[in-house]
C-alpha cells in the first residue's frame, strides 16, 4: 500500500470515468443482492474498491477478471479453507491491502482472529490439521517455485478432487496477481476497512518442491 511519504502510481478511476463495459459488471458490486445483510455504513459506499477503480484504467482486463474473481471466492472450497490461502497469500505477496480486507473477511466466515494471525507461522510447526497445514503450505510452494510439492499433493489429494486442487491453483494465482497490481499501483487501503499491521511471515526450511 501506499505511504504518507508516496503517492499511488496509478490513480483509482473514478466511477463516472469508467467505460460502461466496467461498470456494467463492477459498479456497486459488494452491494449486489447482499443490501439487507450489510451495515448501513457499507450501503452508502460511492461505489465499489479502490482495486476495481485501478483496473478500470484496462476495461478489458476488469471485465474479464469479474467472473474469475467471482469463481474464486465461492465455487468449490470451503470458505475456511478459502481464507486461510487467501491470508497466507497476501502474507508472501506483503500486500497489505489484501491483508486488511481478509482478516475481517476470514473472521466472518469462522476463522477466529487468533487464527489469522497464526497463517504468518510456518504451517508445518502451527497447530493446524494437516489438511489446513498442507493447503498453507501448497500456497507457499506455488508462490515459491509455481508448483505443489509430492508431500504436499499426497495430503491434499485425502480430501481435494481435480477440480479442488484447479481451484486452488486459480485462487493462488488470482491473488498473486491482485496483490502484484496493488503493490504497484500504490494502492492506499478503502477509507472504510480498519489498516491491520502485515506480521512478519515464517516460511518454512528447506529446499523449493522440483518441477
Amino acid at each position: 500500500m501506499a505511504t504518507d511519504e508516496t503517492q499511488p502510481r496509478i490513480e483509482p478511476l473514478p466511477v463516472e470515468k469508467w467505460a460502461p463495459e466496467v461498470r456494467a459488471v463492477w459498479t456497486a458490486d459488494s452491494l449486489k443482492g447482499n443490501e439487507d445483510r450489510l451495515p448501513a455504513h457499507l450501503t452508502q459506499l460511492p461505489d465499489t474498491l479502490d482495486l476495481t477503480r485501478i483496473l478500470a484504467h484496462h476495461p478489458e482486463l476488469a471485465v474479464a477478471l469479474y467472473p474469475l474473481s467471482t469463481l474464486v471466492n465461492a465455487g468449490l472450497l470451503a470458505p475456511r479453507d478459502r481464507e486461510l490461502v487467501t491470508l497466507r497469500v497476501a502474507l508472501r505477496g506483503g500486500s497489505g491491502y489484501l491483508w486488511s480486507h481478509h482478516y475481517e473477511t476470514a473472521q466472518a466466515v469462522g476463522v477466529t482472529e487468533a487464527e489469522v494471525l497464526r497463517t504468518a507461522d510456518d504451517p508445518s510447526t502451527a497447530a493446524w490439521s494437516p489438511h489446513e497445514a498442507a493447503l498453507i503450505t501448497a500456497a507457499d510452494e506455488i508462490c515459491d517455485a509455481s508448483v505443489i510439492g509430492p508431500a504436499t499433493w499426497k495430503e491434499l489429494r485425502r480430501t481435494y478432487d481435480e477440480a479442488r486442487i484447479l481451484q486452488l491453483l486459480a485462487l493462488v494465482g488470482t491473488y498473486r496477481f491482485l496483490a502484484s497490481v496493488l503493490n504497484t499501483a500504490g494502492a492506499t487501503l478503502d477509507e472504510w476497512r480498519p489498516e491491520r499491521p502485515l506480521p512478519s511471515v515464517t516460511v518454512p526450511a528447506g529446499p523449493r518442491p522440483a518441477r
